[in-house]
């Protein structure tokens, strides 16, 4: 699961991807944000102007603290309609990073049944073409 936010790359980081990141020469100077509460203020304070502000002229200085699920968008407190549902950013970010680590899990899961299946695959294909090359051996032969 995520650890870590690269504000650099803009990626989410497990702790192996973390660690090359601090280990590699290019990309120990990204700069780096912890998944907690605290971390999330951060990462929000980093975001441009326009994206974190509302864009209306007459309370452009809103903050874009709220997510209707309604519209699927970030809004201020100005802007939202009442017959919304309308939940803080913060609740909607838990809600994605806990689905996003529970699909995680799930392909944790799949992986080695899928390396299986390809490497079956792989196997059953050299097969398939060494059949091939013997046939064509026996058939060139015949002739």
């Amino acid at each position: 699961p995520a650890v870590v936010f690269c504000c650099t790359c803009h990626h989410l980081l497990c702790k192996l991807c973390n660690d090359y990141h601090k280990h590699n020469k290019i990309m120990c100077h990204h700069r780096i944000i912890g998944l907690d509460k605290e971390s999330l203020k951060l990462l929000t304070s980093l975001m441009k102007p326009t994206e974190r502000f509302c864009s209306q002229p007459l309370h452009v200085k809103d903050e874009l603290n709220l997510y209707c699920e309604t519209c699927q968008l970030l809004t201020c407190r100005e802007c939202f309609h009442k017959d919304h549902r309308i939940t803080d950013i913060c609740n909607i970010a838990k809600v994605h990073r806990d689905a996003m680590r529970e699909a995680l899990v799930c392909a944790q899961e799949v992986t080695p049944k899928l390396i299986t299946a390809i490497d079956a695959n792989d196997k059953m294909a050299k097969q398939t073409e060494t059949t091939r090359e013997n046939a064509t051996l026996i058939i060139t032969q015949d002739h």
